[in-house]
């Protein structure tokens, strides 16, 4: 069993040795499938949720070598952080992994089988299908003729995983109060749709082109800060310093970020640096080293921004720059770290 502690252990629904029990549960919660257990230790299930109108988060871990296969007729989305242990998602054509901190997505239109160790802890957003379209829609103002699919894997440096474990601690502290006030439907409708506006935004997808071409219009202070951050990428900025700038609170500026672009203003700024570096290193002149593309960006650990950046890229910024031709030709020793 894993010793990580249960985010929602407030929202504990249960724990059982039972197969039949934590199989119900699950397909409650979250959608209907097939369970299968292997040699190994013996099922100990824990299972939390918090759930608002289809919108539902859980978490779960089965103590148990477990597969599962979800059944064709789930019209989900599942967007599960790996809070501790390792999985396999297993595709028709590719294996995923699943690593700690990191955010793996299912999609309803592509099969997978999902399998988890013992000490397997994920907390799980299960976002219906039909709300997720009908978001999308709205936003591109026009019917969608294919059905949305995400990218498989998010690192834990990626700027939405950060966000949706956020949000989802969020959620999860609102459900009482919500449900004590009998919080009318459209306001939980409203915080819905900002959920779905997120993943839309935060999570690659094979729409995410056109709805960059269709951004929600932003508000003064958010395109002022916006601005200006994306002017001053390597210099960098206080928060307060910045609010202070555009005429409003900080919690008034870290809730327009997150509503109208999906990310905090600080999350942003990182996201937009870490672009700036990498389309440097791509035009970067010969005799550039990474280093000095590096600190005229302002950022003084090399090493831990080396890692980020390949978190995001799937290479090192070393490789990035061997990759421009410009560069490299006749000048291969460049690259390389002083």
């Amino acid at each position: 069993m894993g010793t990580t502690p249960f985010l929602l252990q407030k929202h504990a629904i249960l724990r059982t040795d039972s197969q039949e029990i934590i199989r119900e549960h699950v397909t409650h919660y979250l959608c209907p499938h097939r369970m299968r257990l292997f040699d190994g230790p013996r099922l100990a299930s824990r299972l939390s949720a918090v759930s608002f109108d289809q919108l539902a988060i859980i978490e779960l871990q089965y103590g148990a070598n477990v597969e599962i296969d979800p059944v064709e007729e789930s019209n989900v989305y599942l967007f599960r952080i790996t809070l501790e242990g390792q999985g396999t998602i297993v595709y028709a054509d590719r294996q995923v992994s699943m690593v700690q901190g990191g955010i793996t997505v299912t999609s309803p239109c592509q099969r997978a089988l999902i399998q988890t160790s013992p000490n397997c802890h994920n907390i799980i957003v299960r976002v219906p299908r039909h709300r997720l379209e009908q978001r999308l829609s709205c936003r591109l103002e026009q019917r969608i003729d294919l059905p949305i699919i995400f990218d498989h894997y998010f690192p834990e440096h990626y700027p939405g995983t950060v966000f949706l474990l956020d949000t989802i601690k969020y959620f999860a502290r609102l459900t009482d109060s919500l449900h004590q006030q009998n919080a009318p439907r459209q306001q939980i409708k409203l915080m819905e749709e900002y959920l779905y506006d997120s993943l839309l935004g935060l999570f690659m997808n094979n729409y995410s082109q056109r709805l960059s071409g269709n951004p929600s219009p932003l508000p003064h202070y958010v395109k002022s800060a916006k601005t200006h951050i994306d002017q001053n990428l390597k210099q960098g900025i206080e928060l307060e310093t910045l609010a202070s700038m555009v005429g409003v609170s900080k919690r008034t500026l870290q809730y327009g970020f997150q509503q109208f672009i999906g990310l905090s203003p600080k999350a942003y700024f990182t996201q937009q640096r870490m672009k700036s570096v990498h389309q440097a290193l791509l035009d970067a002149p010969r005799g550039h080293r990474v280093t000095d593309v590096i600190m005229q960006h302002g950022i003084n650990s090399p090493g831990h921004f080396s890692a980020q950046y390949k978190e995001v890229y799937g290479v090192t910024p070393v490789q990035t720059l061997q990759s421009n031709r410009e560069h490299t030709t006749g000048n291969e020793l460049a690259n390389v770290w002083p």
